[in-house]
């Protein structure tokens, strides 16, 4: 078929080229800003393949032990930093992935120098770079998939590197099995497609890679907007929009909400003390401590300083009892990570209410601030709700 009749070396040039284009629109794209250690590696790999592709499509002019093993040998590389770049970018390479990465690596470079060396028959070298390539790709492409937060872009590249494994397998097989040619010049069907993959996952792998950066360097600075930098948790002016969601959901479904505001006590004098170092671990300590007493969908806040505010859906006065004594009673019972000799109490002041559609988070907070007072002014260590001040 007509279709299936494309020159092999045609495709090879373009890939290539497309490899060599890629690293420099990263490059341009990029300019003088840092560049992360993924984006680097990424840079590198599109470096190798090309090379390695050179100087295959050399086969000729170059002595075949020369073309074969130190060709595929920086192919097998190249193709690895590609990978080991998306699994950088997801926080996927451990310490343990890169010692099994380069551990196999290694292995299937000596072992294929040493095959060609010994004059092994090309489709048993075909089978072995096919089979080990498709290896490479298995695990970083199952990340991909069982991120629960991946996003649509992230899941189609890990399809497409897929099919690429399925059709890697498949000429593994077909080169031990199947008596049609599986080199480089081949120009069957399986081959054909094979290397039509390869060239689209090239231009899909790269747009994908920097897609997937800019997605990252979007989410951070999201992050960065939202939470508060020493802490962690939500920073006022995120706290408030998203309490408005919450109060608004209270609101339709006629559901009490509840609402607590939480001061250390003595904060000042700790600071004094022991100093800002240990003013911030306590802080931190604080932020830890009572985020795994909360639910998932609990709004948690630092509105400044050393207070903080917790919005509580779907709660009455009974639970937010409970939960203000709670935390009240888990920090006094708890000690700062980075000296256990440091102790801190917490006042709360809480209120819950069926909210309306008129009710704010500035409400809420008018209404505890007051019980916070009584609190602090009955001693410290104490909870009080505003119903009952």
């Amino acid at each position: 078929m007509i279709l299936f009749n494309i020159n092999m070396a045609t495709i090879l040039v373009v890939l290539i080229l497309g490899h060599l284009l890629t690293g420099a629109l990263i490059i341009a794209y990029m300019g003088k800003q840092d560049r992360s250690k993924a984006v680097n590696t990424f840079l590198i790999a599109k470096l190798l393949q090309p090379m390695g592709w050179v100087i295959i499509g050399l086969r000729g002019a170059i002595p075949s032990l020369f073309f074969v093993a130190v060709g595929n040998s920086i192919l097998f590389v190249g193709a690895a930093l590609e990978l080991i770049a998306f699994m950088m970018l997801k926080n996927n390479y451990t310490e343990t992935v890169k010692r099994a990465y380069t551990a196999l690596l290694i292995c299937c470079i000596l072992v294929f120098i040493a095959a060609t060396a010994y004059g092994f028959p090309e489709n048993v070298r075909i089978t072995f770079t096919s089979s080990i390539t498709a290896i490479l790709m298995v695990f970083p492409v199952y990340t991909l998939f069982i991120d629960k937060k991946a996003s649509r872009l992230q899941r189609t590249i890990a399809v497409l590197y897929s099919i690429i494994i399925v059709f890697l397998l498949f000429r593994a097989v077909a080169a031990l099995t199947i008596n049609i040619g599986m080199n480089l010049s081949s120009t069957n069907v399986v081959n054909t497609w094979l290397f039509l993959l390869l060239y689209i996952a090239m231009l899909a792998g790269s747009t994908g890679f920097i897609l997937l950066d800019k997605e990252k360097q979007d989410f951070e600075l999201l992050k960065a907007a939202s939470l508060d930098g020493l802490t962690n948790l939500l920073n006022r002016k995120t706290f408030i929009l998203r309490s408005r969601a919450l109060i608004s959901l209270c609101v339709r479904k006629q559901e009490q909400i509840s609402f607590l505001l939480i001061d250390i006590d003595d904060f000042k004098k700790i600071n004094d003390m022991y100093g800002h170092f240990i003013g911030d671990a306590v802080l931190q300590d604080f932020a830890n401590t009572l985020r795994k007493q909360l639910r998932d969908y609990d709004l948690f806040g630092r509105y400044g300083g050393e207070e903080f505010a917790i919005l509580l859906p779907e709660a009455d006065e009974k639970n937010v009892k409970e939960v203000a004594e709670r935390l009240r009673s888990t920090i006094e019972n708890s000690s700062v990570d980075i000296d256990l000799e440091i102790k801190y109490t917490i006042s709360v002041g809480f209120c819950s209410i069926t909210p309306k559609r008129e009710t704010t988070i500035d409400m809420l907070y008018k209404i505890c601030d007051q019980a916070l007072y009584t609190a602090k002014a009955h001693g410290k260590n104490c909870c009080r709700n505003a119903a009952e001040v």
